[in-house]
């Protein structure tokens, strides 16, 4: 069976609309690259966090990082244990432990690519 490139493009907004709908809850960095990869390969609008990513950037990732490690006084890995280990006790807690293991993947997932650097 061959797929051609109207059945691919459908399938590809099938899949953005899918990634929207879960994101945050279900992302998965290597997958988010590779959705936004297909995007550009069949000149389909990426997902709205490539722009809230500033185009999943290096940099951007970094930066949230950084920002975590300021406000936690800590390095990223040790506040990501410390909650694995006794759980989050604010909602603060969570969405910085979300962020925090999203930007971490996205930037193994980015190096691991070999996705070329975008903006920053």
């Amino acid at each position: 069976m061959e797929i051609g490139t109207k059945e691919l493009e459908g399938l590809i907004r099938y899949a953005k609309a899918q990634c929207e709908a879960k994101c945050p809850q279900e992302r998965n960095a290597e997958i988010c690259i590779r959705l936004i990869e297909l995007c550009k390969v069949v000149d389909v609008e990426p997902p709205l966090c490539y722009e809230e990513t500033d185009g999943f950037s290096k940099g951007f990732f970094f930066a949230k990082i950084r920002e975590i490690e300021r406000r936690r006084n800590k390095p990223i890995e040790e506040f990501l244990l410390e909650l694995k280990e006794g759980g989050p006790k604010t909602l603060e807690d969570e969405i910085d432990r979300i962020d925090g293991e999203f930007a971490v993947e996205a930037l193994r997932a980015i190096d691991s690519r070999g996705a070329p650097e975008r903006k920053q």
